[in-house]
């Protein structure tokens, strides 16, 4: 082998024992949990690499100055580390940040672009690197509605005359109470919720959240997948497959 190919086949046996390091490193069971009593003060500037990747992007991270910018540069700053439910309560604490809720100052970041641990790891909270944009940036990019202006403008219009019709201008006197759960025997008022008469036709076909937020029953479900009314990813079915086990074995123990 001569002295180029020796140096190339090198380089190569670099980048890939690099890239098997980094795949190792980045493994969530490797992250370790950040120790807010270590920080004494927070950075002034995000990290250059993350400006760059930020630019390359069309990205736009909060000001750093504000609460989500100021818990995005701890996170960018220790890299393969995370934050739970009670370090972003002491992180807010000691560093006199204003909110209702600590943690949705760490676990919005993928909305704006970059990717976080969002739906890899309950209760963990960190960006992810090396740095890559996150689903809901890819979706996003290039997203335009099928049609004219006028005709965009058109169906919102539309949208909200039918929430204001269906929802805003009945009536209080006929709204009525209804089950959360159409299949739940329980008549408690944890199982009740005020529904407009429009949500009727909703009935015994989903599950409700709160008044507007629901979710389709099992049967209704597999109807519009087999309709093709809803996709689910390969990812989402393996979250659901792993939440439901969790919760079908927990009741078996109950």
């Amino acid at each position: 082998m001569d002295e180029k190919s020796s140096n190339l086949h090198n380089n190569e046996k670099m980048d890939n024992n690099k890239e098997t390091f980094l795949t190792q490193i980045i493994e969530p069971h490797d992250y370790k949990l950040i120790d807010i009593d270590t920080i004494n003060e927070l950075p002034t500037e995000y990290p250059e690499e993350f400006n760059k990747f930020c630019k390359e992007n069309d990205l736009h991270p909060p000001s750093i100055t504000t609460g989500n910018g100021k818990a995005l540069s701890v996170m960018l700053k220790y890299t393969y580390c995370y934050l739970d439910r009670i370090t972003c309560d002491k992180f807010v604490e000691k560093f006199n940040i204003s909110t209702k809720d600590s943690i949705q100052l760490f676990n919005k970041h993928n909305q704006w672009g970059i990717q976080t641990n969002s739906g890899k790891e309950r209760g963990k909270n960190y960006i992810v690197y090396p740095y890559c944009l996150s689903k809901k940036h890819k979706m996003r990019k290039n997203f335009m509605f099928d049609g004219t202006e006028e005709e965009k403008n058109a169906e919102i219009d539309k949208t909200k005359s039918t929430i204001k019709a269906d929802y805003i201008d009945v009536p209080n006197n006929l709204w009525q109470l209804g089950h959360k759960n159409p299949d739940s025997t329980d008549n408690s008022n944890h199982n009740l919720v005020l529904q407009p008469p429009i949500q009727g036709k909703y009935r015994d076909n989903y599950i409700f959240i709160d008044t507007l937020t629901k979710m389709p029953v099992p049967n209704k479900l597999k109807t519009m997948i087999e309709k093709n009314e809803i996709e689910i990813t390969q990812e989402q079915i393996a979250d659901y497959l792993a939440i439901f086990t969790e919760l079908h074995l927990s009741k078996q123990i109950l």
